[in-house]
């Protein structure tokens, strides 16, 4: 397999640059022969915050973008990196890059993966599954509707900026979005996390008022509740256009999809 003379940079941070610490949060790779070029920035800053502190996000994202642009529009024009050292020495504050190194290259693309892997890595804190979709998700795996559902694209409200993920979605006449809740045992917790389901419930109804029709169907673990809190949850629930079911009672729900999936042709996603 042929090989090829890259050259690779990396893009470092440092709040206060008079300290002289910088963290690697970025990586370009240009690759002349082929031609090659690309630069990718980590998503999290958990190595930043380790060494600098609390950092704002928003300010760190508008930093990466700006300067990847200008990377970009840079080096579209100068594949060989004849003017790096000049480009480099004009951006040396907050993000600055260090001196291009030479690297050999067979799969541009997948070199380029393990070298950002290696040196900068995502840098993304690490997300658990709430405890009550890992529950939803093996009770739906364990009756067998698994194969029936969908997973929903990101719900955008712009209306109320705000966009809703689910992890499951079927047809039954208008479209449902299923979601689980875990209801503490705090009635006043309890309270605020229903409150905020059925929120968003209505926005969701209303914002697809005009169709196609969705529908936020929400899986609620009372098992720390009482009856009676659970039926002031579903009378809310019901004035909002949210569907409810109970997790120790899901029997109904796993009806209505194998229903649905033989009335609207669904098969298995697998």
């Amino acid at each position: 397999m042929s090989k090829y003379q890259g050259k690779y940079a990396l893009v470092q941070y440092c709040p206060v640059p008079e300290r002289l610490e910088f963290v690697n949060i970025g990586l370009l790779l240009m690759v002349p022969e082929l031609p090659f070029f690309d630069v990718r920035f980590a998503n999290g800053q958990s190595r930043v915050e380790r060494l600098f502190g609390k950092q704002s996000k928003p300010h760190l994202d508008s930093l990466k973008a700006s300067f990847r642009s200008r990377l970009l529009e840079q080096f579209s024009q100068d594949r060989d990196g004849s003017g790096f050292e000049e480009f480099a020495a004009r951006r040396a504050n907050e993000i600055r890059l260090s001196p291009l190194q030479s690297v050999l290259v067979t799969d541009a693309a997948e070199d380029f993966d393990e070298l950002f892997n290696a040196l900068v890595g995502d840098q993304d804190p690490v997300r658990r599954e709430p405890q009550i979709r890992r529950k939803l998700r093996e009770a739906f795996i364990r009756h067998g509707v698994d194969n029936l559902l969908e997973k929903p694209a990101e719900i955008a409200l712009p209306e109320y900026d705000l966009s809703i993920n689910v992890p499951y979605g079927y047809q039954n006449g208008c479209y449902n979005l299923i979601d689980g809740m875990r209801l503490p045992a705090q009635t006043m917790d309890g309270l605020k996390e229903a409150g905020k389901r059925a929120m968003e419930g209505s926005m969701i109804w209303k914002h697809f008022a005009d169709g196609p029709r969705k529908k936020l169907v929400v899986v609620g673990d009372f098992s720390q509740q009482s009856n009676g809190f659970y039926h002031a949850v579903q009378e809310q629930f019901d004035q909002a256009n949210v569907g409810l079911y109970r997790l120790d009672d899901m029997g109904p729900l796993y009806e209505d999809i194998q229903l649905q999936a033989t009335v609207h042709g669904c098969h298995s996603l697998s």
